[in-house]
């Protein structure tokens, strides 16, 4: 079934409206729904509604609500991803497939090897255009609610920002790091869990030290060297079979 964002939407009230110009072109112009037609509406706050359109207007798609489904946590950790950004678009393919495994915060991560600085002229664009992937990749998986995205970060910002009573770990090929399972297996159930990937070329050996002055626990992602966007991906979908 068809899924919209509509981010205003109180499913406590039996009508809703969608008034975002890009659904209204998906709703009437790529998909061509009538009165009468079922979608999904979601709220992006874990809120999700079967609803019936109504009224398909110039700047609404008005719609009346046949059934609602809230969807929690359910003693899931917060799910934090701080990554630096690789070059080229690999970014925006790991929001995308962060928000499909799961991640509640997304971070990108200034580190001092990181290669794409976001200027302030660009900063305000960047956001928007990583706001609508996150969107849209939540609208196609089925998620109800959508990650939140920060500006880049300085690295000593965001250590300073980590949650003291949840787990933080970072992935680096600096030292002999125990393995990622053997620092899960001892941490069961975490508020949070925090993942700080760094640049091609890894973090220095400067960065792992303050980060571990922060409580931040080196692991290792096995033998082999893996992008930033591998092993975004693979910390992610490990948290998914441990705690998902």
């Amino acid at each position: 079934m068809h899924r919209f964002y509509c981010p205003q939407a109180d499913f406590a009230s039996k009508v809703v409206q969608i008034v975002d110009p890009h659904e209204i072109h998906h709703i009437r112009d790529v998909l061509r729904l009538k009165k009468g037609s079922e979608i999904c509406v979601f709220n992006g706050k874990n809120g999700e509604a079967l609803v019936t359109i109504e009224e398909v207007l110039e700047n609404a798609v008005r719609m009346k609500v046949k059934s609602v489904r809230q969807k929690g946590r359910e003693g899931k950790p917060c799910i934090i991803l701080a990554c630096a950004v690789p070059k080229r678009a690999k970014f925006e393919l790991i929001l995308e497939k962060a928000t499909e495994l799961g991640v509640d915060v997304l971070i990108p991560l200034k580190t001092k090897r990181t290669e794409v600085i976001f200027t302030e002229d660009k900063q305000r664009a960047k956001q928007e255009r990583f706001q609508k992937v996150v969107q849209n990749a939540a609208k196609q998986c089925g998620r109800t609610d959508i990650p939140r995205i920060s500006l880049m970060t300085p690295m000593a910002e965001a250590l300073k920002s980590l949650d003291p009573q949840g787990l933080s770990v970072i992935p680096s090929l600096n030292g002999h790091n125990s393995p990622i399972r053997e620092v899960f297996n001892k941490h069961q159930k975490p508020v949070s869990v925090t993942f700080l990937i760094g640049p091609e070329g890894d973090f220095t050996p400067d960065e792992v030290a303050l980060a571990k002055e922060y409580g931040c626990i080196p692991v290792s992602l096995g033998p082999t060297v893996l992008k930033v966007d591998t092993a975004a991906l693979a910390v992610l979908a490990l948290a998914n079979f441990y705690w998902g």
